[in-house]
């Protein structure tokens, strides 16, 4: 035979079984990506629509028809709902009739047709429909003859005038006076007329950045789901595990205990080390201390108490010679003793000896006093 195959090169040639995704991976990758990229792409596909056809128009048209009034007034603030610049066309049923548009403050406006009923512009019922609504005006109405038409008044800071139709475009809506300004229109004696007011928006809403922006972060968490959420939770821990291929999750939870094993007897090794160093400087410390402690007594000095040596002992024995061995020994123990003892008739020849000092020292001072008187004399 050519040889048989040892036992290594039979391993190597069987095939490796690699091991298959888990069903939490089958999940994310399966059905939650799926989920998040359907919302990417709706949300795009719905920002392409909102920024081409379905972008919202820049220019805006609203009129409403005005039927019984000669005046319509709009409230402030309508004339610039939509942009500052508006144009306002007023147009009458009969050709031959005088209309007329005028820009004023709302007071002005208010005591112009004071008494008078109008219209009310209101606002938008859509975007294509003024609101009006009918009203009567506060005050009483001037009969006089004497009466300026409305074009030819003061009060007002733009006029535009003209016979079955006028236009007026304005740019901001605030007088001089710092309120809002109102559009006052005459039909005069048109009983049926039509007001449209006409914006051009300088500035469009975006609608399609929002939604490009929530597709941006679905495609983000789609590709997060796929690859990152997919792993088991022992290889996101473990990043090191996680970049073998082809390891299972049983023998990368093996390696992450046999890991922490080895990181485990290695702190205690240390520990123990750092216990034992801690000890043998207490025992020096320990040593030192008592070494210390002990030393000899020797050489603190002797005190001596004066109060408990008997001064009568050791003047009486530096007084009365006794026997040399006597006194000797009476003298050297007087330092080391606390009290001698005296006896009786040692006590009896002192309180001799005393008196005797005493009787002559009495003698003495006598004979200086009769020196002194002598002398005087």
């Amino acid at each position: 035979m050519v040889g048989a195959m040892t036992l290594p090169q039979e391993e190597q040639e069987q095939p490796q079984v690699k091991a298959g995704p888990t069903r939490h991976a089958k999940i994310m990758r399966g059905i939650v990506t799926p989920i998040l990229g359907l919302l990417a792409v709706a949300c795009i596909v719905l920002g392409v629509l909102n920024a081409t056809m379905w972008k919202p128009s820049a220019r805006i048209t609203a009129s409403s028809s005005v039927n019984g009034s000669r005046y319509v007034v709009t409230d402030p603030g309508v004339l610039s709902l939509i942009d500052k610049r508006v144009n306002i066309t007023a147009k009458a049923s009969d050709a031959s009739a005088n209309v007329c548009i005028v820009i004023g403050s709302a007071r002005d406006v208010a005591g112009w047709i004071a008494g008078t009923p109008y219209t009310r512009i209101t606002g938008l019922s859509d975007w294509s429909a003024l609101s009006t609504q009918k009203a009567a005006a506060q005050g009483t109405a001037d009969q006089s003859d004497n009466q300026v038409a409305v074009q030819d008044s003061d009060m007002w800071t733009k006029t535009s005038c003209g016979n079955g139709t006028a236009n007026l475009q304005i740019k901001g809506t605030s007088t001089d006076d710092g309120t809002n300004a109102v559009a006052l229109i005459d039909f005069g004696d048109a009983k049926n007329a039509t007001v449209s007011l006409d914006w051009t928006r300088q500035t469009l809403p975006d609608f399609a950045m929002p939604l490009y922006f929530a597709g941006g972060l679905f495609v983000i968490l789609a590709i997060l789901a796929a690859s990152v959420f997919a792993m088991p939770p022992h290889k996101r821990r473990h990043r090191a595990a996680a970049a073998v291929a082809g390891v299972g999750s049983e023998q990368g939870d093996s390696e992450a205990v046999s890991t922490w094993v080895k990181n485990a007897e290695t702190s205690a090794s240390r520990n123990e080390k750092a216990s034992m160093a801690k000890r043998k400087r207490r025992r020096h410390a320990s040593h030192r201390s008592g070494a210390r402690a002990q030393e000899p007594d020797d050489q603190q000095p002797t005190i001596i108490d004066p109060a408990a040596r008997n001064l009568v002992a050791d003047q009486q024995a530096n007084a009365v010679p006794f026997d040399g061995g006597a006194t000797t020994d009476t003298a050297g123990n007087s330092d080391g003793e606390a009290t001698s003892v005296i006896s009786a008739d040692e006590l009896q020849a002192y309180f001799a000896r005393l008196a005797q000092e005493q009787v002559q020292s009495n003698t003495d001072d006598g004979a200086d006093g009769n020196d002194q008187t002598e002398e005087a004399k």
